[in-house]
């Protein structure tokens, strides 16, 4: 399990890097991304993890959808 960790550390860090650069939809589909990981990880009760992680993941795959129609449009 070493390896989420390591992803939800690498997403968190990422996220602020992101934020400080102005980036905010690319650090807010990071921060989904740890925080669904996170969800996972932590939460005991996996009937309530599920759907806070999911709801997580669908934030992470909006703003890869946003980040990539704004590649585009441009």
């Amino acid at each position: 399990m070493i390896s989420r960790l390591l992803v939800i550390a690498l997403a968190a860090g990422a996220a602020v890097v992101k934020a400080m650069q102005g980036a905010w939809v690319e650090a807010v589909g990071l921060a989904g991304l740890g925080a669904g990981l996170a969800a996972l990880r932590f939460i005991e009760n996996r009937s309530i993890a599920r759907p806070i992680a999911w709801a997580c993941f669908l934030v992470t795959a909006l703003a890869i959808g946003v980040v990539l129609i704004r590649q585009l449009s441009s």
